[in-house]
């Protein structure tokens, strides 16, 4: 991890490989404990006692802000190009000299938004990027509604948006929602 300071302000970034083990770390130890409690106890491990805790620290990080950082490893820097950087505001209370950003705690600690996320290109410096997660029926009123709300009504300043759209298993998804979407978003920036 590397402190920057741009545009007067700390951020911390991070290659795909430092952010991926600062967020596994948990549930590698919440999967340690688990394990070391077993065997205390005189158990063995077995694949279902794994599974539930698994699926424990899945519900446990469901509601959090997981996601943001994820969607930064698995989508934005896939698209933004391979040897960018993960990037994060930090709070004013992080004092370089002597505050460290060791653990996913950490960063939750100093983390400040928005935005949610900042990709450092190579080439391109930094985009700022705000993400939003549509978990309701997959409609296009629906989701033109939950951006209007989210997004049109919420920022004043510019920022790139991503919508991550958790719709349930089988929902049908038509590219004309997309369209449709656009051609909204266009008449409602002309005010029409």
């Amino acid at each position: 991890m590397k402190i920057c300071k741009v545009k007067m302000r700390l951020m911390a970034c991070f290659n795909i490989e430092e952010l991926c083990n600062l967020l596994l770390w948990p549930l590698e130890s919440s999967l340690l404990s688990t394990a070391l409690e077993a065997r205390l106890k005189g158990k063995k491990i077995d694949k279902e006692s794994l599974q539930k805790s698994v699926v424990q620290f899945r519900k446990n990080s469901a509601k959090s802000k997981d996601y943001e950082y994820w969607t930064a490893i698995f989508s934005l820097y896939e698209d933004v190009g391979v040897g960018s950087e993960i990037c994060f505001y930090l709070k004013d209370s992080f004092g370089p000299n002597k505050d460290t950003i060791i653990s996913y705690a950490d960063l939750e600690k100093f983390k400040k938004d928005p935005p949610d996320v900042i990709i450092k290109h190579k080439t391109n410096g930094f985009l700022e990027f705000e993400l939003k997660r549509y978990m309701d029926e997959l409609t296009e009123d629906n989701l033109f509604n939950f951006i209007d709300k989210k997004i049109f009504k919420h920022y004043g300043t510019a920022f790139n948006f991503l919508v991550i759209l958790q719709n349930k298993p089988g929902t049908q998804l038509h590219d004309s929602i997309f369209e449709n979407l656009y051609k909204r978003s266009l008449s409602k920036e002309n005010g029409c």
